[in-house]
């Protein structure tokens, strides 16, 4: 029978020198190969904070070159020198924004006062800006500035990463023309009224205070008094007063004295109205007298023209929207108001009229006439009876005609403009001839 013995080869263990050894050896191992990993992780960081900062600088560039461009005024730019810059400038909807470096380190970008987190962080950003015929000197006149540079380092969020800087430049339409002669600018607008204010009319108090008459809430007639600072041309207003509860479109102002201005209007059933507004030169407040009634057919966009201290030529479009005038007399004593006998100057139409004095007798009108075509006709006024006629009308636009407004150039020449051929803006200049009229 055969048997089978189980037998337990033996081993030979490691002895403590050579475990000693082995673990030298990967020491060596591990202290020559993990530094390599860190470096191979710090480069992976670095790059990655890199493209971080190209990322963050791009949006950075590209907010300010666009916003900047589209700026119509500098209002305010850090030294060229400062790192730690900023800038201010104005839009076309009169808000003023900023750029610069908030307490986090992000560049910062909104309307001063209300500031939001932009890209970011930064150590450095700044604004060099030059005029318009030197782009050699740096310059803080915000009234020439003309091309801005700007320059910003992003910080690389990686600790052993290299910051990153970034430049853009702007040239700027804002400014260019502010160094020029005829340049125009613009101050802070304000609102007078927040919830409705068409067809305003406007005439001067004083050297500072304006009467404003307009169509308000609910097409009513409103007026206030609007004051100007001149130091700082900002606006400000008094309390507005309602003179028409029922309709008060379009007015048309004219002065009677110190205090007291004829406001005409369309009224209650788009009837012509006048009212006399008696304006408080102490508070500013405004009253008004008894409203007249001139026409109780029509009386649509009228105008005002003063003939003497009491009476006043109104124009307006009356009944079928023909061209009709009227002479309207204040009482000095009592404010009422009275009119003599109207007369339709213009058969076929008279919408939106305007009008200014030629001399005792007579005044140039215009006026959107057949097909809302360009007219203009002048107006005489007997003033031994009131009664009025006209001269020969002339078509100073056969497209269109609507909307004028006039302002004398020298002794028989007017300007005139008007909303023309596509509801575009146009002017013409008007001669008017001044022959003697006949006996």
């Amino acid at each position: 029978m055969r048997h089978i013995t189980n037998r337990i080869r033996p081993y030979q263990a490691m002895t403590i020198s050579e475990m000693i050894v082995a673990m030298a050896v990967m020491a060596i191992v591990f202290s020559a190969v993990v530094p390599q990993f860190r470096n191979i992780q710090n480069t992976w960081a670095s790059k990655q904070g890199v493209t971080e900062c190209i990322q963050n600088g791009r949006v950075l560039m590209d907010h300010l070159n666009r916003q900047l461009s589209k700026a119509v005024l500098i209002t305010a730019v850090s030294d060229s020198a400062e790192t730690d810059g900023y800038i201010e400038f104005r839009t076309n909807d009169a808000t003023t924004y900023r750029y610069d470096i908030a307490v986090n380190d992000y560049v910062e970008f909104g309307p001063v006062g209300s500031l939001t987190d932009l890209a970011g962080p930064v150590t450095r950003l700044q604004f060099t800006c030059y005029g318009l015929d030197d782009m050699d000197t740096p310059i803080t006149d915000t009234a020439s500035i003309r091309f801005i540079t700007v320059e910003a380092t992003l910080a690389n969020s990686a600790s052993m990463g290299q910051d990153k800087t970034i430049s853009t430049s702007a040239y700027l339409r804002t400014n260019g023309n502010t160094t020029q002669p005829n340049a125009i600018t613009s101050e802070t607008p304000f609102e007078f009224d927040t919830i409705q204010a068409n067809r305003p009319a406007i005439l001067a108090l004083d050297a500072t205070h304006y009467l404003c008459a307009y169509t308000g809430n609910g097409d009513d007639g409103w007026a206030v008094v609007l004051t100007v600072d001149t130091g700082t041309w900002g606006i400000t207003q008094e309390t507005p007063f309602e003179y028409d509860t029922a309709q008060g479109i379009a007015p048309a102002l004219a002065q009677i004295d110190n205090n007291h201005y004829l406001c005409a209007y369309t009224g209650n059933g788009d009837d012509g109205w006048a009212v006399v507004l008696t304006v408080d030169t102490g508070t500013w407040g405004i009253t008004k007298e008894t409203p007249f009634e001139y026409d109780t057919a029509q009386g649509t966009t009228p105008a005002l023209a003063q003939i003497d201290a009491t009476r006043y030529l109104c124009t307006y479009a009356g009944a079928d929207n023909d061209g009709w005038a009227v002479v309207l007399t204040v009482d000095t004593g009592t404010w009422g108001i009275t009119k003599e006998t109207p007369f339709e100057y213009d058969t076929a139409r008279g919408t939106t009229p305007a009008l200014a004095q030629i001399d005792a007798t007579r005044y140039l009108c215009t006026y959107a006439g057949a097909d809302n075509d360009g007219w203009a006709v002048v107006l005489i006024i007997d003033t031994d009876i009131w009664d009025i006629t006209n001269g020969p009308p002339f078509e100073y636009d056969t497209l269109n005609g609507t909307d004028p407004v006039l302002a004398q150039l020298d002794e028989d020449h007017y300007l005139c403009v008007f909303s023309g051929s596509g509801a575009d803006g146009w002017t013409v200049a008007l001669n008017v001839d001044l022959s003697p009229l006949a006996p």
